[in-house]
């Protein structure tokens, strides 16, 4: 059995007055309650070497699950290194978004674990190279599955995909549809084609899988947050088990660690290059202490680099 994991759709988020640029000076005028605003001129610079996620708590998780999220944190603290388009807010250097995180009832046990998606975010020019950065996002997840999640160890699988959704995996792949400042931003897939043409995930693809295919296939199945928002489950190259394709099965053997249900690709990390970061895939880096503990060992590089494509499994 598989359950849905799923993304909360940024046009959805858009116009219900949830997603908007922010910075210091008002730029357009949209529905009442979104603040719009542009990075200033004379504020951006190229590369970054921070990035900081931020996370608040905002009711419905126990001590035990706020820790896992901050595991999950480090996790993308490690895999995204930082911004491709600097830029300062407030005189100080910009280092990541904040999301608000909890536990709600969203459908019942075994049913939607969670969803999650970016509510507000800058538009960054540097005048070559244009993209959407998150500032904030929230994450949602089913207090009904909270606790199975936990006994069988997938708890953190879910969110390490949810906060993937965050940054933008799939909510920020096509900001056109968004519009206003935002257009002209990236865009590497067209909703309903199932064609994701980032050229960074792209690369990595091909290179993983001893590929040369022209798109990484997107899935178009599962409904709404699920369609459009992951890789295909049936025809992505590194098997159904993708730590972004919009399932969830039992915890199983061939799951990367630290996961207990899902693995890990370098296309999956690449394609976050695709929508303005630096990754651990894509752009070099000196290493980054990790927490004692946090078990993340496999994610080196180099490891990375080597994953191999796998049998598609049952789930």
């Amino acid at each position: 059995m598989s359950v849905k994991l799923k993304s909360l759709s940024v046009l959805a988020l858009a116009l219900a007055g949830g997603l908007a640029s922010t910075g210091a000076h008002a730029a357009t005028a949209l529905p009442a309650g979104v603040a719009v605003g542009t990075v200033p001129g004379g504020e951006k610079s190229i590369s970054s070497s921070v990035f900081d996620i931020t996370i608040n708590f905002v009711g419905g998780l126990t001590a035990s699950q706020q820790s896992t999220f901050t595991a999950a944190e480090y996790f993308w603290e490690t895999m995204i290194t930082g911004y491709q388009i600097a830029f300062t807010v407030g005189g100080s250097l910009y280092e990541g978004p904040t999301i608000n995180a909890q536990g709600t009832a969203i459908d019942g046990v075994g049913g939607t674990l969670g969803s999650a998606g970016p509510t507000t975010a800058y538009s960054v020019s540097d005048g070559t190279n244009s993209f959407a950065y998150v500032d904030t996002g929230i994450m949602n997840f089913d207090t009904a599955d909270l606790a199975n999640m936990e006994a069988d160890g997938t708890f953190f699988d879910v969110i390490v995909h949810e906060m993937g959704h965050v940054l933008g995996f799939g909510t920020l792949w096509n900001t056109d549809s968004i519009g206003g400042i935002f257009t002209g931003t990236q865009n590497v897939y067209t909703a309903g084609s199932g064609e994701y043409t980032g050229a960074y995930g792209l690369t990595a693809y091909n290179a993983e899988f001893g590929l040369s295919e022209t798109f990484i296939p997107v899935e178009l199945g599962g409904g709404p947050g699920t369609a459009d928002g992951h890789w295909d489950e049936a025809d992505f190259a590194g098997g159904p088990l993708d730590l972004m394709t919009g399932f969830i099965g039992a915890p199983t053997p061939a799951a990367d660690a630290p996961f207990a249900a899902m693995t890990l690709s370098a296309t999956t990390i690449a394609s976050f290059a695709d929508i303005g970061y630096t990754t651990a895939v894509t752009h070099a880096i000196a290493p980054v202490p990790l927490p004692a503990g946090l078990g993340l060992g496999l994610l080196a590089l180099g490891t990375l680099a080597g994953v191999t494509r796998r049998r598609k499994a049952q789930v």
